[in-house]
């Protein structure tokens, strides 16, 4: 058994951790690896969170839930539960019988920090032994599904699987402090909590042979979304450039012209007094028209990286998916916009590097080719697949 403080965990190249250091020195060091070698699984890798609470920051209910960073906990802890759920294989969301889901904090994790993970996500109401009566565990159930129905965007919530302790250890009454005998829990009348259980563990068996379908669902997301970055930048930065070169030919046009009015002068043996004027005319015009189209340009960046010029670009390059209201590519737009707004922010329009027309094939091939050939290799025997030897 070897046990690992943060900073080592985090320092280790080879255990992948190294990015976790954004969040800060406060979370790395609250932060710690347990190895253990006496259980029975292999290659398996459990990140426990710590429990969902509602401090003075974000308490309020739902109008707190506006996605930004609360740093009560001393680091960005929906940023973090984001980091590791797109890492995982399986996230499992625990709720208590005494608070299914009313902390604020666990309804903006669902919101911000887990959405588009329901493929993997399952949400879990732990300790159903505890209830005694049935209206008890009603209630409870009613209450989480209440709760959830407010950071969950349809009508049809997930299944929540509601676990409770093995039979054996919830079958028997037990006496209170006054020594009256209590009746034993819910979970021994409904075998079907205990199926249910036996559901989960399986689930989370299977997350080894799950990792490969998780690693190209990543990649697929991934290339997703740097391929409408890059249309986008590349739209954006055009047109910045568009602009550039329009002034660089004005400033060049005036430098020419007064050049060669000045040639001609002294060609003709004119007044030194016209030549020089000239030059000076030109320099002052040069000068102020290169100040004037300076401006121009910074507030023709600022306005192309405002968000509805962002949008107009972004409905621009995809003019096609937004008339066909796809809504997979309107929910990739709603995931990058703000980043990529920031990001063009901090680098600048005239630091930005084009984006070639076979960089967007080379993203296209990897949508088209190499990730459908991925999914046939890691499930080749699926249905419509071409099997040797049938």
């Amino acid at each position: 058994d070897v046990d690992q403080d943060g900073p080592a965990l985090v320092g280790d190249p080879d255990m992948g951790f190294a990015n976790l250091r954004q969040f800060g020195p406060t979370l790395i060091h609250h932060t710690q690896l347990k190895v253990r070698s006496d259980i029975q699984n292999n290659n398996f890798m459990l990140v426990d969170s710590p429990g969902m609470i509602d401090s003075p920051v974000s308490a309020g209910g739902m109008s707190q839930y506006g996605g930004g960073a609360i740093m009560d906990r001393g680091y960005d802890f929906q940023g973090v539960v984001k980091w590791f759920a797109e890492r995982a294989d399986v996230v499992l969301l625990f709720f208590d019988p005494d608070k299914p889901g009313t902390t604020g904090e666990t309804l903006s994790i669902l919101l911000h920090s887990l959405g588009g993970m329901d493929h993997k996500l399952m949400i879990v109401l732990n300790k159903a032994d505890q209830f005694r009566k049935i209206h008890d565990f009603a209630r409870a159930y009613g209450s989480l599904c209440w709760n959830l129905s407010k950071v969950i965007p349809r009508k049809d919530l997930p299944r929540i699987f509601t676990m409770c302790l093995p039979a054996s250890s919830t079958t028997t009454s037990s006496t209170d402090e006054t020594g009256a005998t209590v009746p034993p829990p819910i979970g021994s009348g409904l075998a079907d909590l205990h199926q249910t259980r036996d559901d989960v563990v399986a689930e989370v068996m299977k997350a080894p042979k799950r990792r490969i379908d998780n690693v190209i669902t990543h990649l697929n997301d991934s290339v997703h979304l740097l391929l409408m970055h890059a249309r986008i930048v590349e739209d954006t930065r055009s047109r910045y450039s568009r602009m550039v070169w329009e002034n660089r030919v004005q400033e060049g046009g005036t430098l020419a012209t007064g050049a060669s009015l000045t040639a001609l002068g002294m060609y003709f043996s004119l007044p030194v007094e016209f030549t020089g004027g000239v030059v000076a005319a030109t320099v002052l015009g040069v000068g102020g028209m290169h100040w004037y189209n300076s401006s121009k340009l910074k507030a023709h960046e600022d306005n192309l990286l405002t968000p509805e010029e962002l949008g107009a670009s972004f409905q621009r390059t995809h003019s096609r998916e937004v008339s066909e209201a796809d809504e997979f590519t309107s929910s990739v737009w709603q995931r990058i916009r703000d980043p990529l707004m920031v990001s063009l922010r901090t680098v600048g329009l005239d630091n930005t590097p084009t984006v070639g027309s076979k960089d967007i094939y080379a993203l296209n091939q990897i949508l088209d080719e190499d990730i459908p050939r991925l999914r046939r290799l890691a499930s080749p025997t699926h249905f419509g697949s071409k099997v040797k030897g049938t």
